[in-house]
């Protein structure tokens, strides 16, 4: 694959996310404009070899480390691929919903929509205690455990403990039985809540790093977390 291949879907996808998310920053009075119609502008300008027009289109970021003499460089070593991606790129625009997904502390998510030249929040209201995922149970989990809500973390516990478990339990466990061991283990909670869960039927499974792991079970649709090591 040549470079101008190789850099063009790259500059693409970072032109559109960047401007999308520089519209969102910065309260600009001009109407917004999709990431649609981004991608269609630059995906124009390649094709009609105006790579000038194209580089205005990336984002401060991407221009602070690639000189235009870089990345025109880069397209026109492959001249007629830089035009048929152009052209593809322009045919995909239409295509492109206007939707983004801006990442939060602790995994969450908040998704917005482009309506009418405004961003609209698209999704639930923020749910503190969830436990509709193991993701949701897992910052269900941390919160709980930092905000020392022990009838939240017995809410968490799976079935076959909740027999003998008690809020007031619970806040000896965490509170004198796990004091020194605790505060490390929630450290490794809160920085493995945006990594991969494996998910198999009623039960996942989260790598905290040196074999140890947060397990979960599933009961009654809801996500349950069993003690975490």
């Amino acid at each position: 694959m040549t470079p101008a291949l190789r850099s063009a879907p790259r500059i693409a996808l970072l032109a559109s996310a960047v401007v999308t998310s520089v519209t969102l920053a910065g309260g600009c009075a001009h109407k917004t404009e999709a990431p649609s119609a981004t991608l269609a502008t630059f995906g124009a300008a390649l094709e009609r070899g105006d790579y000038r027009a194209a580089y205005a289109l990336t984002s401060i970021g991407y221009r602070s480390r690639t000189t235009y003499d870089a990345f025109a460089a880069a397209l026109t070593a492959d001249a007629a691929g830089t035009k048929a991606f152009g052209r593809r790129a322009a045919a995909a625009a239409p295509h492109v919903p206007p939707r983004v997904e801006i990442p939060l502390e602790l995994g969450d998510t908040v998704p917005l929509v482009l309506e009418q030249g405004q961003w609209r929040v698209d999704g639930p209201a923020f749910e503190p205690w969830g436990q509709g995922t193991p993701r949701a149970a897992l910052r269900t989990f941390v919160r709980a455990l930092e905000a020392k809500r022990y009838d939240i973390l017995l809410r968490l516990a799976p079935r076959r403990y909740r027999g003998e478990l008690t809020a007031d339990r619970l806040r000896r466990y965490w509170e004198e039985e796990r004091r020194e061991d605790g505060p490390p283990l929630l450290g490794r909670l809160r920085a493995g809540l945006t990594a991969p869960i494996a998910e198999m039927g009623d039960e996942a499974h989260l790598p905290l790093g040196a074999d140890r792991e947060a397990r979960l079970v599933r009961e009654d649709g809801l996500w349950r977390v069993e003690a975490p090591e």
